[in-house]
């Protein structure tokens, strides 16, 4: 078979396009981690980061976020240090520190500020903020320590609490001048400079102050690295990360991460001209990335991208371990096909594509959809309309701006604003007339949740008759073509809801294709009191057909009709047996039984 075969290399780019990715997939997810971020700027600083953020979305994608803490401004030297009132002031301090890592020292000899007063240690005359401290700091009992960040136990979701230099720091000034083909070009040096850099709170492993030391993260910089390159280069990347995953993985375990991978990229695309990264030359791109892997792991050697004195493989690998490794990569060199083919990924495409009844599938940008719900803050929702509406056309699509509309508008329904709806004065029948208004705006992309929030404002003003009229209509509606939307839908639905999107548009391919769980927020004030025990948390979500069949239970004992109660309960249970509607997870799990066992006292 010849590899240079130009042919061939289109045939595989198209496939690869149709797993991984089209350009104007990645794209869409970009945007959206990108509006994601722009709707928690003004409240909590949020960076997406990860795979997802990248624009990918290959099978367990991590979707990270960090979170630069706003009252902290880190300074590379005492002497750099500005006058900032409103901030406390840290400056680095690299003595016997790797490169790559820093303590974090206060300008002051004492720490006299009590919200940070925990997080602080003493080393002699010098004070310093803790990165163990840190990281530590306000862990959620659902989370676990993973690195610098706190983690869900499945892995899939990963936050770092972060501290910001707004300067380029001095170890990483030869990355701005070096030698280099055409990539990456002055402009995206210049946004990085101008960026600076995080530390992120882990230190070097058994140094004697580890848990004093902070890492440099370029997660920024590198996330906008990534979206410079080609799509061809993205493929690339994604193919490794898939043989990392599904062939590297299983056979030897941590010894090579998808960081290193990613700087090897790096490394090579500095080395290697843009015009050379092409569909028609996709084949020999794949086994030049592989080679080039090979060789860092042979020669043990693979150097940090911004601070090449840190060599990430420094002390890596035992001569057993390292002997395996080099065979197993060699092997998928010698046999890329074979290695390819046979990952689950590719296998699962495959199985995938026979039961789709002939539908050639492509990923869509559909699970990236699902982050837009768990990031939004309803305190800022006349900020959010009015940068969506106006201001946000240049950056987004016009319908992803109008879908994050809708998603808004639903979110405000149940706004800290609302918090009277017993009380029928003017101030009531004002809010009333308000939520409709949000109510309305929802409709566009949503043909259930919004509704069956609707029915909840019923019951909260003890219009049970109405609430029941929109349940039976919600329960019409969930019927068992509904898309799910969750963080990880397969290509089948990526492929009916891309179908759907580019017939009909996106918010109606949302409206009449799409279900989603119900969620409640602080302050609740929509949520009936009956569930209230719930609340564990700032959101409490239902699966929708089983919170239907909650509030039609609880509607039928307001109004003491006992046998409606006793068929919305025997509905409910059959409901959570066959798991209608219900994604497997076991908060999802708790809330259902918990939400069972109190309205069985009921009856």
């Amino acid at each position: 078979m010849n590899l240079t075969d130009t042919n061939l290399s289109l045939q595989f780019n198209n496939y690869l396009c149709e797993i991984i990715g089209s350009p104007d997939v990645v794209k869409t997810r970009r945007n959206i981690f990108t509006a994601v971020d722009l709707l928690n700027r003004k409240s909590v600083p949020k960076i997406s980061s990860g795979s997802k953020a990248e624009g990918l979305d290959l099978n367990g994608s991590d979707y990270d976020a960090m979170y630069p803490c706003p009252f902290i401004r880190v300074y590379e030297s005492f002497n750099d240090v500005l006058s900032a009132p409103d901030k406390i002031i840290l400056h680095t301090d690299t003595n016997d520190t790797k490169p790559g890592f820093t303590k974090l020292k206060f300008v002051t000899k004492v720490c006299r500020n009590d919200l940070i007063q925990d997080l602080c240690e003493t080393d002699g005359e010098e004070t310093y903020i803790s990165s163990k401290r840190f990281r530590e700091q306000n862990l959620h009992k659902e989370m676990v320590i993973n690195g610098p960040c706190q983690s869900t136990a499945s892995g899939d979701y990963d936050s770092a609490k972060c501290l910001r230099c707004n300067e380029w720091i001095t170890p990483a000034q030869p990355w701005i001048h070096r030698s280099r083909t055409a990539w990456p070009d002055n402009t995206l040096i210049n946004t990085a400079v101008q960026y600076g850099v995080l530390f992120v709170p882990i230190g070097f492993k058994n140094s004697p102050t580890e848990d004093l030391q902070w890492r440099l993260s370029f997660s920024v910089i590198e996330k906008l690295l990534i979206h410079s390159f080609s799509h061809t280069q993205l493929l690339c990347y994604a193919l490794l990360k898939i043989i990392l995953k599904e062939v590297i993985k299983p056979r030897h375990g941590d010894l090579l991460c998808s960081y290193f991978l990613k700087t090897i990229m790096f490394w090579l695309s500095e080395e290697i001209s843009p015009s050379k990264w092409k569909p028609d030359s996709m084949i020999v791109c794949v086994l030049d990335c592989i080679r080039r892997v090979i060789y860092c792991v042979e020669y043990k050697t693979c150097l940090h991208y911004f601070i090449p004195e840190n060599d990430l493989f420094e002390d890596r690998f035992t001569g057993d371990d390292h002997k395996a490794l080099l065979d197993t990569l060699r092997f998928v060199y010698g046999s890329p096909w074979t290695s390819v083919f046979s990952t689950k990924t590719f296998l699962n495409y495959s199985l995938q594509s026979v039961n789709s009844h002939s539908m050639a599938l492509s990923a869509s940008a559909l699970s990236c959809f699902f982050y837009i719900r768990v990031s939004y803050n309803p305190s800022s929702i006349y900020r959010e309309f009015k940068r969506f509406g106006n201001g946000y056309n240049y950056i987004f699509r016009k319908d992803i701006c109008a879908y994050i509309l809708c998603v808004c508008s639903r979110e405000s329904i149940q706004s800290s604003d609302f918090y009277n709806l017993t009380d029928k004065n003017k101030s009531f029948y004002k809010q009333y007339k308000r939520i409709f208004g949000y109510f309305k705006i929802s409709l566009k992309s949503d043909s259930i949740t919004s509704w069956l929030l609707l029915a909840t404002l019923f019951y909260k003003c003890k219009r049970y008759r109405e609430c029941l009229d929109i349940i039976n209509y919600c329960l019409f509606s969930c019927t068992p073509d509904k898309i799910y939307l969750h963080c990880t839908n397969s290509l089948t639905e990526q492929t009916v809801f891309k179908q759907m999107q580019q017939k009909w548009g996106l918010l109606h391919a949302f409206k009449y294709l799409m279900i989603e769980n119900v969620c409640f927020q602080y302050p609740f004030c929509l949520l009936p009191n009956e569930l209230i025990s719930l609340i564990t948390g700032e959101r409490l979500r239902f699966p929708p057909v089983v919170y239907s069949f909650l509030l039609q239970l609880l509607c039928c004992h307001h109004l003491s009709d006992y046998r409606g109660k006793h068929n919305a309960l025997d509905n409910l249970e059959l409901t959570i047996r066959k798991r209608y509607f219900i994604f497997p997870n076991k908060k999802i799990f708790r809330i259902v039984y918990k939400s069972l066992e109190i309205v069985r006292a009921l009856i």
